[in-house]
């Protein structure tokens, strides 16, 4: 079956550059909801600090252009914006990298946001600066070069910033993948593990067994732990190393560059579009794909992998830790908060989520999906763009 929501980032390859801006200021003047207002206030607006170069760099100036309406932006940890906002900031927008952060913290059971739309999806990737630790694309055992006991690895603060859970689920994901074949344990759903872990080696027992004996010849021969332990990658990279100093976390993944530019850390687990934005080198499979599989990288909009992803939990180790919701797809939302008083933060979504906001998500190598989905009372001049939450995902990806 067709996925409706799948990502539109290919959608702009071949459109000459000419035609690109026509389009876009065309479809902005024929499609905009707009407001007749006497004066044009900043629209003060959060946004997930990923979001600096798309939006910061390329999306908000184009906005101002078209509008004359100038965008205030703070750009953080989706988290710790949540946090500021429950504080008082005045926010008119607020933009998460993760769509059951902003439904936690600013949807439910509180009066902050009635609503939020899914826009976009991201993945997770393993990134460096010195070609002294780069990873080959024919090399598929990357968890040896970032669990290395001499290896200096950054993240962001699962408490502070969805990409340091989403860190931890990829790293709890890539242990179950690689030791599951036989865990006939069902976690969530109607399905055993090892249901998913077949499907993600077209069940190729022998491709199985080559990455399950790189494993446990890595993590039980070197370091100790169990025969197929499927914490072992998780806990290597999240308590041990960073008890011996040799894991780093920083408050925002914007950050996570400045270690690797500095020598202060060797790789940083971060986004794809992070990546792309900051000119880091990133692991890539023989194809220039992202290394890290789908199975394990957060950027699937597919209900199998999805289910596959709730398998495992976001929970840290206490010093690293913001919850034990379900592991998800990287959704980033956004919503206009309930007290805000700038009447073109309505319009200011309404191009982030369609044409204008889509070309520059795909420039900097985020997923904007075809289709944008909503959870809450969406207000009206936005209704014709999103569609209820497709039946197939999982709730624990949005809410």
């Amino acid at each position: 079956m067709e996925n409706p929501i799948k990502p539109a980032s290919t959608k702009w390859v071949g459109i000459s550059v000419v035609l690109l801006v026509v389009g876009i200021v065309i479809g902005f003047a024929a499609g905009h909801y707009t407001v007749s207002a006497p004066s044009k206030p900043a629209i003060n607006t959060f946004a997930a600090g990923s979001l600096k170069y798309a939006l910061g760099n390329d999306f908000n100036p184009e906005f101002t252009n078209l509008t004359g309406v100038r965008v205030g932006m703070t750009f953080s940890g989706s988290i710790s914006g949540a946090r500021e906002v429950q504080e008082g900031k005045n926010y008119s927008v607020f933009i998460s990298a993760s769509a059951p952060i902003l439904y936690q913290d600013l949807m439910n059971q509180t009066h902050y946001a009635s609503w939020q739309i899914i826009f976009s999806a991201n993945e997770m990737a393993i990134t460096w600066v010195n070609s002294k630790y780069s990873i080959p694309s024919s090399y598929p055992y990357w968890f040896e070069n970032i669990t290395n006991n001499s290896a200096i690895v950054a993240a962001s603060n699962a408490s502070l910033d969805p990409s340091g859970f989403q860190a931890i689920e990829t790293m709890k994901l890539a242990g179950v993948l690689y030791t599951g074949w036989n865990n006939d344990t069902v976690i969530k759903g109607s399905e055993p593990v090892s249901y998913y872990v077949k499907l993600a080696f077209n069940n190729n027992f022998t491709e199985y067994m080559n990455y399950n004996r790189a494993y446990n010849n890595w993590f039980h021969g070197k370091f100790g732990y169990p025969v197929n332990d499927s914490m072992a990658l998780y806990h290597q990279i999240f308590i041990s190393k960073y008890l011996n100093g040799t894991t780093k976390l920083t408050t925002v993944e914007i950050g996570l560059d400045g270690y690797l530019t500095a020598g202060t850390a060797d790789y940083a687990l971060t986004y794809v579009s992070q990546a792309i934005n900051q000119g880091l080198d990133y692991y890539q499979n023989s194809t220039g794909a992202n290394g890290l599989p789908t199975w394990i990288n957060l950027g699937s909009v597919n209900k199998t992998v999805d289910d596959f992803y709730e398998q495992i939990n976001e929970s840290g180790p206490a010093w690293d830790n913001v919850g034990n919701l379900p592991g998800a797809p990287i959704f980033y939302s956004v919503t206009v908060i309930n007290n805000y008083t700038n009447p073109y933060a309505i319009q200011y979504v309404y191009d982030l989520i369609t044409g204008l906001g889509q070309h520059y998500l795909s420039m900097s190598k985020f997923d904007p999906l075809s289709q944008p989905f909503y959870v809450g009372n969406v207000p009206s001049q936005l209704k014709g763009l999103v569609v209820t939450p497709p039946s197939y995902l999982p709730v624990s990806s949005y809410d």
